[in-house]
């Protein structure tokens, strides 16, 4: 805290770093989306962080694809340079949850590649609904089928095709604009499913 600078957000406020982004940054309150966007617009979520939790991979090396951090709801980001990380991480007294969080991530990223590899798009879809119910609390799921497409890499037609078929099922219920997970067994049974895309 001493030596870092932090940054109220509104919810559905976008942060833009301008300059070279801090390589690390603690979600001290609220919910956030970590995000790339390419020139053309395309949008691609990387990680979805809570209160708690940290958040690298800002540094970037292509101009063409810019970072930002979108509050999903109401929050405070606590940002720590090169410096104060290097001095985190030596000093023998690092936050457990620094630790934790950056496994998060790494699980995240290796979790997406293996449903890209082995699950068809239903797959892919129920296993970011139980993440997102089990990692970071949100039975109720307020992110948009935009986001969730962005966050899968597909169109949104794609996600309220299949969203369709999962309320069908009786796996969710999607009235009010948002989801609500009715099965979390079942979705579960889905991700894991294995089947070819």
């Amino acid at each position: 805290m001493k030596f870092s600078q932090s940054r109220d957000l509104a919810k559905d406020e976008v942060l833009f770093f301008q300059e070279t982004p801090p390589p690390l940054a603690y979600i001290d309150k609220g919910l956030v989306k970590f995000y790339i966007l390419n020139s053309a617009g395309k949008e691609r979520i990387l990680f979805l962080g809570s209160e708690g939790e940290y958040l690298s991979g800002f540094l970037q090396e292509d101009e063409e694809c810019r970072v930002y951090l979108q509050a999903k709801q109401d929050s405070r980001i606590i940002f720590f340079g090169k410096k104060e990380m290097e001095e985190a991480l030596g000093n023998g007294k690092t936050d457990p949850r620094l630790i934790k969080s950056l496994f998060q991530q790494l699980g995240f990223l290796v979790r997406e590649i293996r449903n890209i590899t082995f699950n068809n798009f239903s797959g892919r879809l129920a296993g970011l609904l139980v993440y997102l119910e089990e990692e970071i609390g949100e039975r109720y799921i307020f992110f948009s089928h935009q986001e969730l497409a962005d966050m899968l890499g597909v169109s949104r037609v794609t996600v309220t095709r299949v969203l369709g078929d999962f309320v069908e099922e009786g796996l969710v219920d999607t009235k009010r604009k948002k989801i609500k997970i009715h099965d979390l067994e079942g979705l579960k049974a889905k991700a894991g499913g294995g089947e070819d895309n």
